[in-house]
Formats: C-alpha cells, sequence, structure tokens
C-alpha cells in the first residue's frame, strides 16, 4: 500500500516553550510532533496544508512570539512519508521524577520497583498539555502538595492531561472539577482518569470559567498562560472560599511584576513561590 505524503514543519523553539505551543497548533489539523532540545516538529497531511492553514499557522507564530518575545520560531517546510510518530514519542517519554513523592508514567513504560511507594500518575497524553516533562507541571505539583489538604473541594483550571486534579485525587481532595475549553483536552482527561481509576472523586467539563459550578472551593490549581490568567482572574478567584488556596503556574518569571498588582486587587495575597529556569509558581490565599 503506498505511504502517505505528510507536511513537516520543523520550527526553531527551545525546549521549555514547546508543550504550549503543540496545543495550539493541534487545533489547527497537525496530528503528529516530535520534540528535541532545539526544535519542534510538526506534521499535516500534505492535503490539508492549504494557504488557508499556512496563514493561521503564522499567525499563531506571532501571537506565541509577541507572548515569548525571547523565543526564535524560524521555521522550515518539507514533504516526508509517512512513519509512525507515536512510537517515535513513545520512545523519547519515560517515567518522570515529578517531585520527591510523586512520578508521571506513561503506560507503555514498565513500573521499576524503586518506585512503588511513590504516588504514581498514569499519563498517556493526546494533544494535551501535562506530561511532567514541562517545569510549570512540576512547580504545580509540588506547591499542590504543600497546601492541598484531605478532604478539600478542588479546581483543575485548564486540565490539559488531567494531571494535576489525578494528583489532587491521589493527595487526599474529596473532589475534583476539571475544565479545559479543548475538546482533545477533555477527551484526554476522561481517559486518564479512568486509567488511575479516579472516576468517583474526579469530573470534567467543556468550558472556560462559566462551565465550573457556582459554588465555593478550597483549592484552585491553574497551569495556565499570562493573558489567560489576566482574562478570568475575578471570575476564579470568586469560586475561591476565604482563606482558600489558589495555585497559579505558566508563568515566566518576567509577567511577576505585573501579576503581583492583580492579585492585590482581587484579593490574593502570595504565601509560597517557587522557581524553574525562567518559570515561576505561585500559591496564594485569598483573604477576604
Amino acid at each position: 500500500m503506498k505511504s502517505r505524503k505528510w507536511c513537516q514543519i520543523s520550527v526553531r523553539i527551545d525546549e521549555p516553550y514547546q508543550d504550549l505551543l503543540v496545543g495550539q497548533l493541534a487545533l489547527l489539523g497537525f496530528t503528529g510532533f516530535v520534540q528535541e532540545e532545539k526544535s519542534l516538529n510538526c506534521f499535516i497531511s500534505i492535503n490539508k496544508w492549504t494557504s488557508s492553514i499556512r496563514a493561521k499557522f503564522q499567525k499563531t507564530l506571532e501571537r506565541f512570539k509577541f507572548e515569548f518575545p525571547v523565543v526564535d520560531l524560524s521555521f522550515t517546510v518539507k514533504s516526508i512519508r509517512e512513519e509512525n510518530w507515536n512510537k517515535t514519542w513513545e520512545k523519547q517519554t519515560g517515567i518522570v521524577e515529578a517531585t520527591p513523592r510523586i512520578i508521571i508514567k506513561p503506560s507503555w513504560k514498565k513500573l521499576p520497583k524503586h518506585y512503588r511507594n511513590k504516588i504514581v500518575l498514569h499519563v498517556d497524553p493526546k494533544m494535551s498539555f501535562g506530561t511532567g516533562h514541562h517545569e510549570t507541571t512540576r512547580l504545580s505539583l509540588s506547591l499542590l502538595e504543600r497546601f492541598l489538604q484531605p478532604k478539600m473541594k478542588v479546581i483543575d483550571f485548564g486540565c490539559g492531561t488531567g494531571v494535576l486534579g489525578i494528583a489532587c485525587v491521589k493527595l487526599g481532595a474529596k473532589s475534583v472539577v476539571a475544565v479545559d475549553n479543548d475538546p482533545w483536552a477533555i477527551e484526554n482527561t476522561r481517559e486518564n482518569i479512568k486509567r488511575n481509576n479516579v472516576q468517583r472523586r474526579m469530573t470534567v467539563r467543556l468550558g472556560n470559567v462559566s462551565a465550573i459550578p457556582r459554588s465555593k472551593y478550597d483549592l484552585i490549581v491553574a497551569n495556565i498562560d499570562f493573558p489567560t490568567i489576566s482574562r478570568f482572574i475575578k471570575s476564579i478567584v470568586d469560586r475561591i472560599r476565604k482563606d482558600g488556596i489558589f495555585i497559579l503556574s505558566g508563568i515566566l518569571t518576567s509577567d511577576m511584576p505585573a501579576l503581583l498588582s492583580l492579585f492585590e486587587k482581587n484579593l490574593l495575597v502570595p504565601v509560597k513561590l517557587d522557581n524553574e529556569n525562567e518559570w515561576t509558581a505561585v500559591a496564594l490565599r485569598r483573604v477576604l
């Protein structure tokens, strides 16, 4: 049988930013990604690489460049024959020691004996963000270990693969509502919920803040970007009870000065801040 032809678009972009770009390009119809240290290879059927998609692709890169001026984002395009990118990706992806207590394991990896006393999150990503390889996921998990208390009601806003919500359940949360506006993420989160057998305490909703049930929550975790948090912070804070915790990740350290005034306006007091490379995560307490 004749193999299909694909376009391979190779974007020059450092590894810490790649997962963020993958999520945006998946919405354009890209169906395969192979990550390298300094580049992201993106694959789309040659029949779908139309002038309209090319224009949307370049517009996506322009928006990304505006948000992250330090990235390069130059790219090359070539035609290739079909190969099994999932197998290539699986070979590159292993078990992640996200924190001293938590590991993230894809289903195709066997769990070594020395990890069996850890909290194991079984996560297979589709087109969603959150495998533990990115600093923002690890920072979020570290803060959840510190601030999540048993029996808390939790929201995982921008859930991606569902990894943070699943971690909350395994750390003792009473209930978790996972919310994302990407149907791929919702499907992936549901799959990972089943893999981790946490269906009784974790539900999934498609949408933005309006998809969060009108209630007060003990803790909300959000691994999202600066523009999204700026847009939704007031509505998110309205869902947090007095003295509740808001864990926010996905923030470039350079954006923190702008966010500090936003926190103050929305009755949030920083109680813990962690950094890894150029990324920052912060735990905030609602004071009123």
